[in-house]
């Protein structure tokens, strides 16, 4: 029988449907079906406009990733590729921030969903919810890889087709007279202040909080290496999950500004029934549309707790292969699990949990903060990574592959300009993005000077060389 403990290799099982559904699972959270109006709050039905600015930025990154991915489909996805083009430095930076990215990410959704059980069951403590909704992750993520692409296929199917009916009703409810409602029209559009209440100012500062509703899209990255066909499955997954998400945030958008007043939206506290997917299946006659947003949000809590998690420990494993993490968090199981670094990704969505339990307006909300500013480091690294990918390969001669980003390297310099303007912009949105991102990415550099002055980290694979071979 082999030695399960000696393996490092991830399994090769996961259909391109599934590596679509993974890139899905992290930006298609409970953030469009509850948390849209503090963003509507910024800039009104304009808002509209916000999320396809966001949007072209998360598209950009997600081509960017699926060209260098699909070149090199290896454990860590991005993370690794960048540890090839820019280095140790740059990949411990990129790996490690990303899976902090992803742990905060945890920590929130398993607490939310904890919340969501809650109106249903009253009386369970949210300490104990929590804990029930996290050994219910760990476990989907020991399992086999097969057992987590198909769990977290039908969690993402559920979220798309409680959207997909969410934008038909509210077409039907925007022309069609019903019985005791009236065609809405498009009224609500320019009521109140009128389409752009606070001009273009309050566009571009809800577009700042618009970009977070699309992270996690970096997922598509991190599943090639455990793709079927990576060449076939990166590309199919990025061009079905970007356009999804762009068709979901936009017109879904749409949809809540058009049926009701935005002022409405934006004074929503982010409950269940405050939902703007409860009032649309309300206005429908539908009954217990209440209970049935309930179901659909713990669906899509938990699936965007299983794709972080699943993310955060691949990125764990790829930083044990260099050194850069406890060596046992390489090992995987005979089914090509990485259970060390799944246990390790655990007890950063422990803490995660219990700051947001314990303190979730100070404590967890600084966590969030640097998180924020990681993801916007996070999107700035994979523009760096892939203009050094695009010049080093042609130097070397070779051709700009099939399925490639348009623009470059224009379009990455656009995105870097953004990001860095939006993190400028926290200051006054957001300001825990400044409070503790900073601190956040000071310490997230000193650990790693202080690791390669205590340890001869690891010389990263040099893909290109590989390929050349």
């Amino acid at each position: 029988m082999p030695d399960t403990q000696q393996h490092t290799s991830l399994s090769r099982r996961l259909t391109s449907a599934q590596v679509s559904m993974i890139g899905l699972s992290g930006a298609l959270g409970t953030g469009l079906f509850l948390g849209s109006g503090s963003t509507i709050a910024l800039g009104g039905p304009a808002t509209v406009i916000s999320y396809a600015l966001a949007g072209l930025m998360a598209l950009s990154v997600v081509w960017a990733l699926a060209e260098m991915v699909t070149v090199h489909p290896v454990h860590g996805g991005h993370g690794a590729v960048a540890a090839s083009y820019l280095g140790k430095f740059g990949g411990y930076i990129t790996r490690w921030n990303f899976a902090f990215m992803m742990l905060i990410a945890v920590g929130a959704e398993v607490t939310a969903t904890a919340t969501y059980l809650r109106f249903w069951l009253p009386d369970l403590p949210l300490g104990l919810g929590t804990i029930l909704c996290s050994l219910f992750i760990v476990g989907l993520n020991l399992a086999t890889v097969r057992l987590y692409g198909s769990s977290e296929y039908w969690f993402s199917l559920i979220k798309v087709t409680a959207i997909s009916v969410f934008i038909v009703l509210g077409i039907i409810l925007i022309f069609v007279d019903l019985p005791d409602h009236p065609a809405a029209g498009f009224s609500n559009l320019t009521a109140h202040g009128g389409f752009a209440p606070y001009g273009l100012g309050g566009i571009l500062a809800a577009a700042c909080m618009a970009v977070f509703s699309f992270g996690g899209i970096e997922n598509v990255s991190v599943g090639a290496a455990e793709s079927e066909n990576p060449e076939r499955d990166v590309p199919r997954a990025a061009r079905n999950m970007i356009w999804r998400l762009l068709l979901f945030y936009i017109v879904a958008m749409l949809i809540i500004v058009t049926l009701q007043p935005w002022t409405t939206s934006a004074a929503s506290h982010g409950t269940v029934l405050e939902s703007p997917f409860v009032a649309v299946l309300d206005a429908t006659g539908i009954p217990a549309a209440a209970h049935i947003m309930n179901a659909v949000l713990i669906v899509a809590a938990l699936s965007a707790a299983n794709g972080c998690l699943y993310s955060s420990s691949r990125m764990i494993h790829s930083l044990a292969l260099d050194g850069m993490a406890p060596r046992w968090a390489a090992r995987t199981s005979e089914s090509g699990a990485p259970r060390g670094a799944v246990l390790i990704a655990t007890l950063g969505m422990v803490l995660a949990s219990i700051l947001s339990l314990v303190s979730p307006d100070s404590a967890f909300m600084q966590l969030y903060g640097a998180a924020t500013a990681g993801a916007l480091v996070t999107w700035i690294i994979v523009m760096i990574t892939h203009m050094v990918f695009r010049q080093k390969r042609a130097r070397a001669g070779l051709p700009i592959t099939k399925h490639h980003l348009w623009g470059a390297p224009a379009v990455p310099i656009l995105v870097i300009v953004a990001a860095v303007a939006i993190f400028i912009a926290m200051l006054w949105i957001l300001p825990a993005v400044w409070i503790a991102g900073i601190p956040y990415l000071v310490i997230l550099v000193a650990s790693y000077l202080i690791l390669a002055r205590v340890r001869t980290l690891a010389t990263p694979r040099n893909l290109l060389a590989e390929e050349l071979r």
